[in-house]
């Protein structure tokens, strides 16, 4: 007998990502890998706000969750404009949902897209929470989670087609959240970041300034690039490829084999998938760029444009992941291994790579490079700070 095909599972908010992208743009659509990555982010958000709700409710002493609690926990949460707008479209769903007397679902009478029962879920903590929910609750919610959906999906669209493109990427979503304030706050707020977004294309304005190189009258030179030439092609170069990984995957896959390796017993078995080795390289790049983007300030504030270890080990030390720098008990003159790792780590809500200028420093050989370039001095532009590093 032949075994009958298993249904499909639906994965939250996937399936109607599609349809809120369709209200947006008709001709827009979205890849695979940015539609898992949202409906990822507003999993992340719904249980985010639904934690806020329940110690709402909690310490308000009630035993049901009403459109209040989760007015304020957007208000903690969300900020300006898309606060305002989510919960109107919050309350407009709830009028819509107790005016419409027709029988159907809870999403045709609010008419919204968003099922409250997914929402429900995550209100009732999956089952694990005895708090009672309102009718109009998970509708409220649904339709708050619709608009940021709305909004993040409308300026990405927007900006696909000014770069004549009709697919969303993973890239388009970063870029957009990332130069939108209210969105870039949002997902400050909740520590999270989408996977192999990339970085902002930027280039700080010094490096753009031309000087001028002195040459001999009546000497005949070799053909040299201006100062600086070959190192703002190579910041362009890395900024666009900025959402690949960087490291070579044979080499990476065998240190982390490795890792493994030692830490388990020598006779099991362990297979390893290679979506485990993408994520942890994900990651691992992403801390480093982190690290180097945050000891970029150390070096701008001793009033340098030269990144020292000195500077990664102190901002290492500040992360709680290494041991003073400057302590004397704990370095000596001779002593170089600085970095020496701590128990007490600190960890981010990963979906993604984050978004700060990633530059891998390598012999530039390419054609007509000057004498300057190949030292292999890159330098990297910081957007807040206006200032260089020199690595």
């Amino acid at each position: 007998m032949e075994e009958k095909g298993k249904k499909k599972k639906t994965h939250f908010f996937e399936i109607y990502i599609s349809k809120v992208l369709k209200q947006v743009s008709e001709d827009c659509c979205i890849t695979s890998n940015a539609k898992q990555q949202l409906n990822s982010f507003l999993c992340f958000l719904s249980s985010y706000l639904s934690k806020i709700i329940i110690d709402l409710t909690i310490y308000g002493k009630k035993k049901t969750i009403s459109d209040k609690e989760i007015i304020n926990s957007l208000n903690l949460t969300v900020s300006g404009e898309l606060l305002k707008n989510s919960i109107i479209e919050g309350e407009k769903a709830v009028e819509n949902f107790k005016n419409n007397t027709k029988k159907g679902t809870r999403q045709n009478k609010a008419e919204i897209l968003f099922p409250p029962s997914i929402v429900e879920k995550f209100l009732r903590n999956f089952g694990n929470s005895k708090i009672m929910l309102t009718s109009s609750a998970p509708v409220f919610l649904s339709a708050a989670l619709e608009y940021i959906t709305y909004e993040i999906l409308d300026i990405a669209s927007i900006y696909c087609t000014d770069n004549k493109r009709m697919r969303i990427t993973i890239r388009d979503l970063e870029i957009v959240v990332r130069t939108d304030i209210e969105l870039n706050n949002l997902f400050n707020k909740i520590n999270i970041s989408f996977l192999g977004g990339g970085v902002i294309p930027f280039i700080h304005p010094t490096l753009l300034k031309k000087k001028k190189i002195k040459t001999l009258k009546n000497t005949k030179t070799q053909h040299r690039f201006r100062p600086g030439t070959v190192a703002i092609r190579d910041i362009k170069k890395y900024q666009k490829l900025s959402d690949n990984l960087i490291f070579a995957k044979s080499s990476f896959e065998k240190i982390i084999r490795n890792i493994f390796l030692q830490n388990s017993d020598n006779d099991a078995n362990i297979k390893i998938s290679k979506n485990v080795f993408i994520i942890i390289q994900y990651y691992i790049e992403q801390y480093l760029v982190k690290l180097l983007y945050n000891s970029n300030f150390l070096a701008i504030h001793s009033n340098r444009v030269k990144l020292l270890p000195i500077d990664i080990a102190f901002i290492s030390y500040l992360n709680n992941d290494t041991k003073n720098p400057y302590n004397s008990s704990l370095t000596s003159e001779n002593d170089t291994n600085i970095f020496t790792t701590n128990n007490n780590t600190t960890g981010q809500n990963i979906l993604s790579a984050n978004n700060l200028l990633s530059l891998n420093n390598e012999d530039s050989e390419d054609n007509g490079e000057d004498s300057e370039d190949n030292e292999d001095n890159i330098y990297i532009g910081d957007e807040d700070s206006n200032n260089l590093i020199e690595i």
